[in-house]
């Protein structure tokens, strides 16, 4: 079994209900981020429309995945997004055993070099 799951849903809300598709989202993510295995859970507006947004999610586990999917935190955003979307989402879902993190491809950062 994957030791995270990773999450990346693209969500297509509809303008006049911007405020609250995001109070919906700050709501949601304020407290998904307090459940036990959450690493990320952000949603970012994309820069091309201010009504597409990108929603990651990372888990410790696929249990802590799981409990999240039953939880009063996402039952709560489920039922809020309702009237809220253009379209359905997109979600895309990655499990894997390992994170690599590449070295920088470009020249340090002066701000970190002494």
């Amino acid at each position: 079994m994957a030791d995270h799951v990773i999450a990346v849903t693209l969500i297509h809300g509809i303008a006049g209900r911007r405020s609250e598709l995001r109070a919906l989202m700050r709501a949601t993510e304020q407290r998904a981020v307090a459940e036990p295995g959450c690493v990320v859970y952000r949603f970012a507006a994309t820069l091309a429309d201010p009504d597409d947004y990108v929603h990651v999610q990372e888990w410790a586990s696929e249990d802590a995945w799981r409990a999240h999917q039953t939880s009063p935190a996402f039952r709560a955003y489920q039922h809020g997004l309702f009237d809220l979307l253009a379209r359905p989402s997109e979600m895309k879902i990655h499990r894997r055993a390992q994170t690599t993190v590449p070295e920088p491809s470009g020249p340090p950062d002066p701000r970190t070099v002494d």
